[in-house]
């Protein structure tokens, strides 16, 4: 492949890729990337895998009802399906979107280099699919987050149906798994989806509101985790019923997290008489972010400056278009970087007359004529012979 193909091709994954940055991080921002929700305007994507996504929501619900697990705590059967099916369907079509431009690339780049054999491919060919390779990855990555972020009850769905399947129908779990390892990761899973709904599903509440949905989640979570440590050591009567304590949790938060998002008018993530042997917490801690989300948020938003940055460069000419590119993965990249971000506050204050942005700044200048001048330490000739109370001022006549 000559430089020249390649360079074709490279800026096709560019352009490709700077729209789909773009794109994530609008719908990131203004919390609106839902799976499935574009999709599903496509005629015929309803019909699409949805027999066999019907047949895994009835075993579970038959295998609920097995258990013991009252039919007002169970989810609705066509909510659910529609709801899993929706996230299904729009994260398959996302991931085939996002992954064609590094195909774009990968393919023909394969395709010349084992026709021609005999040249000798430049490292710096391989250095740039490897590179493009990375970008595509983040921003997969960075869209789940967008994902989780605007839609953690569906987040939720997802994570309580996986755990639900994999404590009452193990015969689905793969062989060369292992049952603890599994188990542990789709319980840990759970519980920070959870914790995650009540952390972005009250983003524009009041405090108090926010304080008693962590409260609540909290509790949850308590709850949980005590059912799954007498599950796992439990035996014979004992276990039996741990399962049907934690399917019964479990399920009852599902039941809440599977209504559509436009039809999600309440705060409620479970069922208060589920939780009503259980003990208020003391105080709230405040839910912070995973270290993992908080590396993969900067990553994003760093692949999204990069884009923009790129964007700037590769357009055709110079005019208002590059400019503002570059402005907009300058503002983005100062989001990761904070010099930056403070430079460019102190320039914005600068521009606009010179007054400072930060809220010490302006507490301290609203202070400032309130304070008492301090007195000289060394006093004059003509005042130093007076008593302290009357020094400095100024002798009558």
């Amino acid at each position: 492949m000559t430089r020249t193909e390649f360079g074709n091709l490279a800026f096709l994954w560019g352009w490709w890729t700077f729209f789909e940055a773009v794109w994530i991080a609008v719908l990131w921002q203004s919390r609106s990337r839902v799976l499935g929700d574009g999709v599903y305007r496509i005629p015929g994507a309803r019909r699409v895998r949805r027999g066999a996504c019907e047949k895994r929501v009835e075993a579970l619900l038959a295998e609920l009802e097995r258990r013991g697990v009252p039919a007002e705590d169970r989810p609705d059967k066509d909510e659910l399906v529609d709801r899993w099916h929706r996230i299904v369907a729009g994260r398959c079509v996302s991931v085939l979107l996002q992954a064609i431009p590094l195909l774009v690339v990968v393919l023909p780049f394969w395709w010349a280099t084992s026709l021609a054999r005999t040249t000798v491919t430049p490292f710096w060919m391989f250095a740039a699919i490897v590179g493009f390779g990375a970008v595509s990855i983040t921003l997969m990555a960075a869209d789940e987050r967008a994902t989780a972020v605007s839609d953690a009850a569906g987040a939720v769905t997802v994570k309580a149906i996986h755990f639900l399947e994999m404590l009452l129908i193990p015969a689905g779990r793969r062989a060369q798994d292992s049952a603890l390892d599994v188990h542990g990761k789709l319980f840990g899973r759970l519980c920070d989806a959870l914790r995650s709904q009540a952390r972005h599903g009250t983003r524009t509440m009041p405090p108090v509101t926010r304080t008693r949905v962590r409260e609540t989640t909290e509790r949850l979570v308590t709850v949980l985790a005590d059912g799954n440590q007498r599950y796992l050591f439990g035996e014979g009567p004992d276990r039996a019923a741990a399962i049907r304590d934690l399917s019964r949790l479990v399920a009852g938060a599902l039941r809440h997290s599977c209504v559509p998002p436009a039809q999600h008018d309440s705060l409620v993530i479970i069922d208060s008489r589920l939780l009503a042997d259980t003990p208020e917490p003391g105080e709230a801690g405040v839910a912070t972010e995973l270290l993992r989300n908080r590396l993969l948020a900067g990553a994003g938003r760093l692949a999204v400056a990069v884009g923009l940055l790129a964007g700037a460069v590769l357009f055709p000419g110079e005019g208002v278009a590059s400019d503002l590119l570059a402005a907009a993965g300058l503002a983005s990249f100062a989001l990761v970087c904070p010099p930056l971000r403070e430079a460019l506050n102190r320039a914005r204050g600068l521009l606009f007359g010179g007054l400072p942005t930060d809220n010490a700044a302006i507490e301290l200048a609203d202070e400032e004529p309130s304070r008492p001048v301090p007195a000289s330490s060394t006093p004059c000739p003509h005042c130093a012979d007076r008593p302290a109370v009357t020094a400095g001022s100024r002798p009558a006549g």
